[in-house]
């Protein structure tokens, strides 16, 4: 199974992440397994996701803040964290993570809550202590279990907070039961308190709640393909929509994400369905690839060339000799022999004709329609000629 091989490997990692704007809010990824011994070890955290932000510092030691960094990763078994921030004193300090259970309820079963001190662990969850009143309880005194560990060590004049928790446990009421891959909502507080002093407090991140990705730790980048939309080389009167799916070794179809971009331009994200591509007329790219849960983008995305085509033909002209009708018309982009054309003679309702018509004129007189049409399906006004017919003519 590719997870058990890749569990001890860290070196089999592909990071992603760090801080976004407050409306992208903030998303963390990363594989790999740490030793909780409150260090960060050469190369341990290398794969991790990192998000970097300032941390407010006690009074005590000259208030304002000081830069900090938070690491996310998980191998198949635990999801880690650790948190560096460089403080003199951290006395009765504290790093809380809250993860959310699906449905972003804080106070839901599954919800989690993990508290590292330097003299303290504590596994707790949102306890209903009378009703629509919740306060933090640890699962041991709840009938559930201490999962995890964390430890916090001093290192290179910064302190180092280290979390494990397993990913899956069986204390489902308590404790979070996370997938590969799945998403899940996270908060995080850290706490710089000193006796006597009291505390100062950060969130991370500091616009709201962001999300971990428990991932996979597979490079294997996933396939893709468009499902529906304009044909390869076909030409079209509107803007198009577009479908596209993707297959991947670890991920599902449904948790893959996308990137598009029209041409030469640049890579963006997108959803299916998508469109328009592009509004403006001529030959276009479309050009779309899978991104799975470690970010691994498909090395050949699918591509779809097309033509939009919003201008219509000229109004025909119409060229008698003898009982033979020959039309022509211009099209802005459109080689004059792929127009094809729409005629009737003495009748109103048009059929498709080509551009000379053989006609038996009776002595009378005449009425000739003709409509020009391009390969997208514009259609041209239409051209009405009247002929005057003489007996034994042509």
């Amino acid at each position: 199974m590719k997870l058990a091989v890749l569990i001890a490997s860290a070196a089999l990692v592909v990071s992603a992440s760090g801080s976004a704007s407050a409306s992208d809010g903030l998303t963390l990824r990363g594989f790999g397994s740490a030793v909780v011994d409150g260090q960060l070890g050469p190369h341990e955290w290398d794969g991790a996701g990192r998000y970097e932000f300032q941390a407010n510092r006690s009074p005590a030691e000259g208030g304002g803040t000081v830069p900090a960094t938070l690491y996310v990763m998980n191998d198949a078994t635990n999801l880690y964290l650790a948190l560096r921030v460089p403080v003199v004193n951290i006395d009765y300090s504290s790093f809380d993570m809250e993860f959310l259970a699906p449905g972003q309820n804080p106070f839901a079963p599954g919800s989690d809550i993990l508290r590292t001190q330097s003299f303290f662990f504590e596994d707790f969850h949102y306890h209903e202590s009378q009703p629509n009143s919740w306060t933090w309880l640890a699962d041991v005194d709840d009938g559930g279990t201490r999962d995890g560990a964390g430890v916090v060590g001093q290192q290179d004049g910064a302190y180092v907070f280290e979390v494990s928790h397993p990913l899956n446990t069986a204390d489902d009421l308590h404790d979070f039961s996370l997938t590969i891959p799945q998403h899940v909502k996270v908060f995080g507080t850290f706490w710089h308190c000193l006796t006597g002093i009291g505390c100062t407090t950060t969130h991370l991140p500091d616009n709201g709640f962001g999300d971990v990705v428990v991932v996979s730790g597979s490079r294997i980048a996933p396939d893709t393909t468009i499902t529906a939309g304009p044909a390869e080389g076909s030409q079209t009167s509107d803007y198009g929509d577009w479908e596209f799916t993707g297959t991947d070794d670890a991920t599902p179809p449904a948790a893959l994400t996308y990137e598009c971009k029209v041409d030469e331009g640049e890579w963006s994200a997108c959803e299916t369905p998508y469109g328009p591509a592009t509004t403006a007329d001529g030959w276009h790219t479309l050009s779309v690839r899978a991104l799975d849960d470690m970010l691994n983008a498909d090395p050949t995305p699918a591509q779809r060339r097309w033509r939009i085509d919003t201008t219509s033909p000229s109004k025909p002209k119409v060229v008698r000799s003898g009982r033979t009708l020959r039309f022509s018309a211009k099209d802005s982009g459109t080689p004059s022999r792929q127009l094809r054309y729409r005629c009737a003679v003495d009748a109103k309702r048009l059929h498709a004709c080509g551009k000379s018509v053989r006609v038996r004129f009776p002595a009378r007189r005449h009425v000739v329609r003709v409509r020009a049409v391009d390969p997208a399906g514009n259609e041209s006004d239409v051209r009405i000629v009247r002929l005057a017919a003489r007996r034994h003519s042509g």
